[in-house]
């Protein structure tokens, strides 16, 4: 592998698949793209104790973090689906990175998740990480 893009909205349940994304990263030699796709805002976003409060700064610090990989972090607007489908293609990344947050409920909610609508548009593999520890 060549590039890994991870998309993170910086929660707790996020890093886990950042970090699975890492190590994949350092097992394979790869590039790790980290995105942040600002969505519309929600007053959820001002209320969410397991977002970072700094999203600028999480990104920054992927760096130090990953001191044994080659990084690249930065944060766009727009759909967060769209944005990494999108990405992914632009890079020709072989595999996306997401964690399942937001996959559970009821068939509805699951089928417009962004893990489940990347799946289905995306150009490459796509892993899911199980964030369940974190939430």
């Amino acid at each position: 592998m060549r590039k890994i893009l991870v998309g993170t909205d910086t929660s707790a349940s996020a890093d886990l698949a950042v970090g699975e994304a890492a190590r994949l990263a350092g097992q394979s030699g790869a590039e790790l793209l980290v995105l942040h796709v600002r969505p519309e805002p929600s007053i959820r976003d001002a209320v969410d104790p397991k977002k970072s409060a700094d999203p600028g700064g999480y990104l920054a610090g992927l760096e130090r973090r990953f001191p044994a990989i080659t990084v690249r972090g930065w944060a766009e607007s727009g759909d967060p689906a769209e944005r990494l489908v999108a990405i992914a293609e632009q890079e020709r990344v072989e595999t996306i990175v997401l964690g399942n947050r937001g996959t559970h409920g009821s068939w509805w909610r699951v089928r417009d998740s962004v893990p489940n609508l990347v799946l289905r548009h995306a150009p490459c593999s796509v892993m899911i990480v199980d964030t369940r520890a974190a939430q």
